[in-house]
């Protein structure tokens, strides 16, 4: 369940508290599948990530893992944030909740680290301790 939150803010990283307008030069890269790695996961294994629009869907390496929801990205900060909402996932009590994350493409790789959903506070870097970390590369 506690990696199910984690999992859901990073979705939440994906859609609105705290964050703002839309960043179009990134809307287009980050369309399509991505896959990789949850970094600190309790489940070894590969997860993926897959958004269409302003909508995405992960599944961690476990396969009870998973999370749906819309997001949006906020480009005048540094780093980059992206804001989400839970539309779907196997724990009710985050469903329509909001999270922040920020986000950075480097050499072809996405890196994601969100807090958990409900939190309006985007991670304060991308190895912020109890933060949830995607690595992941496009298919």
């Amino acid at each position: 369940m506690a990696h199910i939150l984690g999992l859901a803010s990073i979705a939440v990283l994906l859609g609105a508290l705290g964050c703002a307008t839309p960043h179009k030069s990134d809307s287009a890269m980050f369309e399509g599948t991505w896959k990789g790695q949850e970094i600190g996961a309790s489940v070894a294994g590969e997860c993926s990530l897959v958004n269409a629009g302003k909508n995405f869907e992960f599944h961690g390496a476990d396969p009870n893992v998973w999370v749906k929801g819309t997001f949006t990205f906020r480009e005048d900060v540094n780093p980059k944030q992206m804001v989400f909402t839970i539309t779907d996932c196997p724990a009710p009590q985050i469903i329509g909740q909001t999270g922040c994350a920020i986000y950075r493409v480097e050499k072809g790789t996405l890196t994601i680290t969100s807090n958990g959903p409900g939190s309006s506070e985007a991670p304060a870097s991308f190895d912020a301790p109890g933060a949830l970390r995607l690595v992941l590369k496009k298919q």
